[in-house]
C-alpha cells in the first residue's frame, strides 16, 4: 500500500515536517510529488531553489523518518493521483483538502477506489499566521516558524497602564515583538454604556493598525444586568489583524455602586467620577475602581490582561474557527 502527498517543498519548514510525519505513520511506502523547475516557475511566485537542492533536503530529512519512500517528479497538481491504482491514502493540508476530494470523484469515474485522505493541522508561526514558504523566503520567518521581523503591535491609547498590560501578555505567547502606542484616534464617547463598548473597542483596533501585524483596542464599559438591574464594569479588547479579521474578548465584570452609576449616566467617566466621590486622582491609570473596592487584591491590569487574553483565544485556537488559511 502507498500514502502519497505533493508540494514544492521550497522551504523545508515544520508544516512540511509534520505532513510527512503523518504520511509515514500510516505505515505505507511513501510517495512524495515534488514539482518540477517548470512547475514551480509558472505556478509560484517567487524563485525557489532547483528541483535538485529540494530533492536532496526532501531526501535529507525523510531518511530520518523510514526508509521505504520515493521522491518523484510532479509536472501537475494531481499528478497521476486520479488513474494509479496502487495508491491508498493521500497527505493534504487544510486549504488542500478540496483537491483531493476532486481527485477522489475522478478516481470514481476512473472505476478505482477512493483514497483515503488525511488532513494535516496548519501549523502557525510564533506571530500566530501560518507559516509558509512564501513568508520564509521574503525574509519575514525561519523554517521554524519564529519571526526575523518583529511582529508590530499598535494599541490605540493614551493610558500607560493599557500598554503595558497588552505587553505582559504577549509576553507569554510571543517572544520578537514591538508593541507601538498610537495616540491619534477619535472617540465619540468616553464612557460607553453596553454593545457601544465593543464598538469603541473596534474603532480603537482599526486606528492602530496601519501597516502593523496587529491593532488592538480596549474599552471598558457599563452593562447593565436585567434581572437585578445592577450594572457592571466590563472590559472588552477587539483584535484587528492584517487581514482586516477581527476577534474580541471581555474580561470577567464587577458591580459598579450606584451613586458612581448616577454621575456616569449624566455624562461624566468613571476615573472623574470616582474622583467627585472620593477624592481619589486618576484611579482608571493605576489600579482602577477595582483596586479600590478589593483593598488591591484586584487591579485594572488583571482586567485588561484577561479580556485581551480572551481576544486572542480563536487566534490560538485557529483550527476551529477559521483563522488558520493562509493568507
Amino acid at each position: 500500500m502507498i500514502t502519497v502527498l505533493g508540494g514544492t517543498f521550497s522551504r523545508l519548514h515544520k508544516g512540511h515536517k509534520l505532513m510527512l510525519k503523518y504520511a509515514f505513520n500510516t505505515g505505507n511506502k511513501v510517495i512524495v510529488g515534488l514539482t518540477t523547475d517548470d512547475f514551480l516557475k509558472h505556478n509560484k511566485a517567487y524563485k525557489g531553489y532547483s528541483y535538485t537542492t529540494r530533492k536532496k533536503n526532501l531526501e535529507r530529512y525523510m531518511s530520518k523518518l523510514g526508509q521505504d519512500f520515493e521522491i518523484l517528479p510532479l509536472d501537475t497538481r494531481s499528478g497521476n493521483t486520479e488513474t494509479s491504482p496502487d495508491y491508498a491514502a493521500i497527505v493534504v493540508s487544510k486549504e488542500t483538502r478540496k483537491g483531493a476530494e476532486a481527485i477522489n470523484r475522478k478516481r470514481v469515474s476512473n472505476g478505482l477506489k477512493e483514497l483515503e485522505i488525511i488532513t494535516v493541522p496548519v501549523i502557525l508561526a510564533e506571530d500566530l499566521f501560518p507559516i509558509s514558504s512564501t513568508r520564509i523566503i521574503s525574509g519575514e520567518l525561519n523554517t521554524y516558524g519564529k519571526r526575523i521581523k518583529p511582529i508590530m503591535v499598535g494599541i490605540s491609547t493614551d493610558n500607560d497602564l493599557k500598554k503595558s498590560s497588552l505587553e505582559s501578555y504577549l509576553s507569554t505567547i510571543m517572544h520578537n515583538f514591538k508593541v507601538e502606542q498610537n495616540t491619534q484616534y477619535e472617540l465619540d464617547s468616553n464612557q460607553p454604556f453596553g454593545e457601544d463598548t465593543y464598538r469603541l473597542a473596534v474603532k480603537r483596533a482599526i486606528a492602530s493598525l496601519s501597516d502593523r501585524d496587529y491593532g488592538v483596542g480596549i474599552e471598558s464599559g457599563i452593562f447593565r444586568e436585567n434581572i437585578t438591574g445592577k450594572h457592571l464594569d466590563i472590559h472588552v479588547c477587539a483584535v484587528v489583524d492584517r487581514y482586516s479579521r477581527i476577534t474580541l474578548g471581555t474580561s470577567s465584570g464587577f458591580e459598579i455602586p450606584g451613586d458612581i452609576i448616577s454621575l456616569l449616566k449624566a455624562g461624566e467617566e468613571e476615573s472623574s467620577a470616582f474622583k467627585y466621590l472620593y477624592g481619589v486622582e486618576a484611579i482608571g491609570r493605576h489600579e482602577g475602581v477595582i483596586g479600590a473596592f478589593t483593598e488591591g487584591a484586584l487591579k485594572r491590569t488583571h482586567l485588561i490582561n484577561e479580556a485581551v487574553r480572551n481576544a486572542f483565544v480563536p487566534r490560538i485556537g485557529s483550527g476551529y474557527f477559521g483563522f488558520d488559511q493562509k493568507n
